[in-house]
């Protein structure tokens, strides 16, 4: 719909009122929108603009208090996804008659062919990389990624703001770094008024211009006092930094489930009178769920443990074949949060990402942190996080693990201090974007 009306604000002044066609077309977008149906304010904006309904019927719209929200991430790991999703549940949860969306970033810049093609084969190979944990020259990466979008042309950009013009957002929440730029000054393109909010899901920024352009107006929901420093640093406006007590994860983590665990564990054909762990690498997975297995086998430690696999169809099949002498339970990739699983467990083993850490810390468990090599730049930040706050054990050396999960077992400090770092980041986060659109409005 919008599409028609931009045709319309193109054309001569006097040929506007002789486009009857989009004359009916306007009619009945407003025709929805007295209906119930959504229709951004955006879009009642232009239509009011150039003629097609009367002001007094844009001012009502307005009145009405409908927002638009589109939440962007990419899926370069799992995490970026992981936050969308809570805060998608968060926003639709505290306005529930708002329109709100995940947007893949891959799909944004699909009207630009280049740089869609550039950015998709770059997730695409960070993804093989990830999997086989042979990650090579992520920081070389890095900067080739903010090459490449520094040299985005402004028709590049116009390309690339068609994704908005049917369904202009009246928000763009960004969860992904590098890219936002583009992003924003493409939306302005056809919503000039658009908010723009970024929400980092690092404990740090890796370099400058990662998550922090200050050119670019947009306001920061800020995780940790690290990120604060940076941002403070790179010279973002005081008025444009808000704090958040942590990152974004699955509203659902934060429900009381009542769950009789040691039932439970028994009905997944677990020892209820052993502790259990679970080792997840993400949505993507790793081939370091056999070595973690392969270890904990050779060690003398009594446990059960669960296996997510994520996408490694090779490494799930390896796992459930493989004897161990303690039980365990091998799960294949689910689109669904595996919430279920983190309410049954006492610790929980994986790579330093921000979304594992988390998730862990809102459930009140202590991680074990296998140590980063290839994406040492990204997470050098999130492993000294959790030294620092006393949150877990980082292993160095795959030959650490077994005495790193002795300790976890003997130690209640882990977990008193997993349970002292409780946070409501995403309640947090929903609250301010609400806040900041109405305060727009």
């Amino acid at each position: 719909m919008l599409a028609a009306v931009l045709f319309v604000l193109a054309a001569p002044a006097d040929s506007r009122t002789a486009a009857p066609e989009w004359e009916v077309l306007s009619r009945q977008a407003l025709d929805l929108y007295r209906a119930g149906n959504f229709v951004s304010s955006p879009q009642l904006s232009l239509l009011a603009y150039v003629g097609i309904v009367p002001e007094s019927d844009f001012k009502w719209a307005e009145a009405s208090g409908l927002k638009r929200i589109d939440i962007v991430y990419f899926d370069a790991g799992s995490g970026h996804r992981s936050a969308a999703k809570g805060l998608e549940r968060a926003l639709a949860a505290a306005r529930p008659d708002w329109s709100v969306r995940m947007v893949n970033v891959i799909d944004v810049f699909a009207s630009n062919r280049q740089f869609h093609l550039i950015v998709r084969t770059g997730i695409a190979y960070f993804n093989w990389m990830l999997k086989r944990e042979k990650i090579c020259d992520l920081k070389g990466l890095i900067n080739l990624s903010l090459l490449l979008h520094d040299l985005l042309s402004f028709s590049g950009l116009r390309e690339i703001s068609l994704f908005w013009a049917e369904d202009p957002p009246d928000a763009v929440v960004s969860v992904t770094p590098m890219y936002n730029p583009a992003l924003y000054r493409s939306v302005r393109l056809v919503n000039p008024h658009a908010v723009c909010i970024t929400i980092p899901v690092d404990f740090e920024e890796v370099r400058s211009r990662y998550w922090f352009t200050p050119k670019m107006e947009q306001y920061y929901l800020i995780p940790t006092e690290r990120l604060e420093e940076q941002a403070r640093k790179a010279g973002v406006p005081h008025s444009f930094i808000h704090r958040i007590s942590g990152m974004p994860i699955d509203p659902q983590f934060y429900e009381f489930s009542g769950t009789d665990t040691a039932k439970e564990v028994s009905v997944l054909g677990l020892d209820p009178g052993l502790p259990t762990g679970m080792a997840s690498f993400g949505g993507q997975g790793s081939v370091l769920l056999i070595e973690i297995a392969e270890r904990l086998a050779r060690s003398d430690l009594k446990l059960n443990m669960i296996f997510l696999c994520g996408r490694q169809a090779t490494v799930y099949k390896e796992l459930s074949n493989l004897d161990t002498p303690y039980r365990k339970l091998v799960l294949s990739y689910s689109k669904e949060t595996p919430i279920y699983y983190h309410r049954l467990v006492d610790f929980v083993i994986g790579k330093p990402g921000s979304m594992t850490i988390t998730e862990a810390l809102v459930i009140r468990i202590p991680s074990i942190v296998i140590k980063s090599r290839g994406m040492r730049p990204v997470q050098r930040g999130n492993e000294e996080w959790v030294r620092k706050r006393g949150v877990g054990v980082i292993v160095d050396r795959m030959d650490e693990l077994a005495p790193a999960v002795k300790d976890i077992i003997a130690s209640h400090r882990y977990r008193q201090n997993a349970e002292r770092e409780f946070h409501r980041g995403v309640f947090d986060a929903a609250d301010l974007i609400c806040q900041l659109l109405e305060q727009k409005a």
